[in-house]
């Protein structure tokens, strides 16, 4: 009976998120399956944690007071949420091609199958196995240090995508995976907050309201941004060796610093074109398109211009981008124009793009710019 039940704020937001969770889930998952998308294990991702809400719904509800058959459900996911969130990031980086590290997941299933194993034993032997030291050192402690490892590992790969984004694209809103670097700080930041105040300062909070709320938000995070996330693909060849091309190309009684040599040709080939085509006011060029534009391999376009410039790719062309943008704003007929169609003149797509970039370089926005040069 309900009336049994104790039910409160906290239940309500957690049987909000586990609702919704499960539902956005299975719809990430079903959307996985097609080629263009790769959100099956992002759904999976959702599934879970939004499932173990009600883990502590029966606990909190105290629901196995009234139906034994509730204790100790089988949905404890800390083994396996952040590996298939990691799996995930690949699946959509440009690191997809890479070999993915499903056996990532080979510990989650295991703790699963075995809380699987408990809970199928008599209610009796559930109350002795949950409050032994082993349950709470496997499934929780062992668990959650596992699972900020993968984070940990997982924010490396995506610091790792996002220079090879940088490195590939001139346009790179929704491919650097900001949203995932974030939400995985924000995960790392909750959970060890929530162990801190749970092992630490245990009766600091009575009511748990502000970690389901914490949840809520999670869901709707990771929901909206698996739904708007695209896979970013990755242009460069991954059989490319430009050590081995350089060597074979140099005879091999030059000096070392041919390589530096040839790098700076390169370089100079490359500023030359971009100065006669305007090739930088296409707001979708890549290192590929420029690389056909010079006649060389984009590694060793991009390899010129990070070791010659000091710079990415991104920086680079927009750098080009910024002094056209300079020199609109200095003119009559940029005077007429606004900012925003400044900014898509020179090839950038989004007004806050070419906001970013303009300060980046100039220090200071486009319209104090312009005022300034109109006093």
């Amino acid at each position: 009976m309900l009336s049994d039940l104790n039910i409160n704020f906290q239940i309500l937001l957690d049987a909000i998120g586990l609702i919704q969770g499960v539902t956005i889930g299975i719809l990430l998952m079903v959307m996985g399956l097609r080629k263009y998308r790769r959100t099956f294990f992002l759904g999976l991702f959702l599934l879970f944690y939004s499932l173990e809400l009600g883990y502590w719904i029966a606990i909190n509800t105290k629901i196995s007071s009234v139906h034994p058959e509730y204790y100790l459900l089988p949905l404890n996911f800390t083994w396996i949420l952040f590996p298939l969130f990691y799996i995930y990031t690949q699946q959509v980086s440009v690191f997809s091609n890479s070999k993915i590290k499903y056996w990532l997941l080979a510990p989650g299933i295991l703790s699963m199958l075995v809380q699987v194993g408990i809970y199928t034993m008599p209610y009796e032997t559930r109350i002795v196995i949950k409050e032994s030291f082993w349950h709470e050192l496997i499934f929780w402690i062992l668990g959650t240090y596992f699972s900020w490892i993968v984070a940990i590992w997982n924010l490396r790969l995506l610091y790792k995508h996002r220079v090879e984004v940088l490195n590939t694209y001139s346009f790179i809103e929704h491919r650097e995976l900001q949203w995932a670097r974030f939400f995985l700080i924000y995960l790392l930041f909750t959970s060890v907050f929530s162990h801190m105040i749970a092992y630490i300062f245990p009766t600091a909070f009575a009511d748990n309201t502000v970690f389901s709320l914490l949840d809520l938000i999670a869901i709707y995070w990771v929901s909206y941004y698996g739904i708007t996330q695209r896979n970013v693909r990755s242009l460069f060849s991954n059989t490319w060796n430009p050590k081995a091309i350089r060597s074979s190309s140099s005879p091999s009684n030059q000096n070392p610093d041919i390589n530096t040599e040839r790098l700076g040709e390169i370089m100079d080939h490359i500023d030359r074109h971009i100065k006669e085509s305007n090739c930088f006011i296409n707001s979708d060029l890549t290192i590929m398109d420029l690389a056909d534009g010079v006649d060389e391999h984009p590694k060793l376009v991009s390899e010129a211009i990070n070791t010659v410039t000091g710079q990415n790719f991104n920086s680079y062309i927009n750098q080009f981008r910024i002094t056209r943008a300079e020199e609109l704003l200095r003119t009559d007929k940029g005077s007429h124009w606004s900012i925003e169609g400044i900014g898509t003149e020179v090839g950038f797509k989004s007004k806050s793009a070419f906001y970013s970039a303009f300060k980046k370089f100039t220090g200071t926005t486009p319209t104090q710019y312009r005022e300034s040069r109109a006093a």
